[in-house]
């Protein structure tokens, strides 16, 4: 089994992060997990402040009446992140920067109450939910392209991400966020033959596909600060000897 029962990847096991966007993908091998045995967070509230003015589903908006509360039929329609004091950046738990590159944060977002819509920008402000390839935006402030009550994602280095919530329903949400993670330390295989049988998934590994269909330029310059790289393109089974020349290149320019 690639995951244990929390469903995180043990160590020795392979993760592999694909970006649409690109169709390439980052593979890391778990050499250790730094938070083993604490791998639950119960945050607390959502990091929606009292005051602040949300828009609603029905066109007017709205104010934030207590800590963590959304209000009926309001959305919050810029990603927020999640305080938290002594971290890297107080005002974002799971952000690092490129001198952290052999680290990964592999998170499961649980949101009380489940019926909360959810998803998330990356980087923050840029929707990236799409349907027909760019023809339409979708997200928490559209009629579908969100997930309820849950998130997955992976952190990487220098990449800011925002969690988007909705609250459709007719009542003041009270809301709790509870997190499952794993901070992986983690390696690039330098066997280029490795990493296309990953890719084509004959090797196995754990796959995270990041929502990004917006190849946004801050993306993939941070890839490149921190990896060396914006990722192994991802191609055919019958392309071996192609894909193998290039992740050869690839691993040859690796900063990890």
């Amino acid at each position: 089994m690639v995951v244990d029962e929390l469903g995180l990847v043990r160590v020795g096991e392979h993760i592999t992060v694909f970006i649409p966007a690109t169709q390439t993908a980052l593979v890391f091998r778990v050499r250790s997990r730094a938070n083993a045995g604490g791998e639950v967070l119960n945050y607390g509230p959502l990091p929606i402040r009292p005051g602040t003015t949300l828009p609603t589903y029905d066109g007017g908006s709205v104010t934030v009446p207590a800590e963590g509360v959304l209000p009926a039929r309001s959305y919050t329609p810029v990603g927020v992140s999640f305080p938290m004091p002594g971290a890297y950046d107080p005002g974002d738990m799971w952000y690092t920067t490129e001198e952290d590159r052999d680290r990964l944060f592999h998170v499961k977002m649980y949101v009380h109450p489940p019926v909360v819509r959810v998803d998330l920008q990356v980087p923050v402000g840029v929707t990236q939910g799409r349907f027909q390839r760019n023809r339409v935006t979708v997200g928490v402030d559209k009629d579908f392209g969100f997930s309820r009550g849950y998130a997955e994602t992976v952190h990487l280095p220098a990449v800011r991400y925002g969690y988007r919530f909705g609250n459709d329903t007719n009542l003041n949400l009270r809301t709790f966020a509870r997190f499952v993670y794993g901070e992986y330390v983690v390696e690039i295989p330098r066997n280029p033959e490795l990493v296309f049988d990953i890719l084509v998934r004959r090797v196995p590994s754990y796959w995270v596909t990041l929502p990004v269909n917006f190849a946004d330029p801050a993306i993939e310059s941070a890839l490149t600060r921190v990896y060396g790289t914006k990722g192994f393109p991802v191609l055919r089974y019958d392309q071996r000897d192609e894909a193998v020349d290039e992740y050869r290149k690839v691993i040859a320019s690796l900063r990890l």
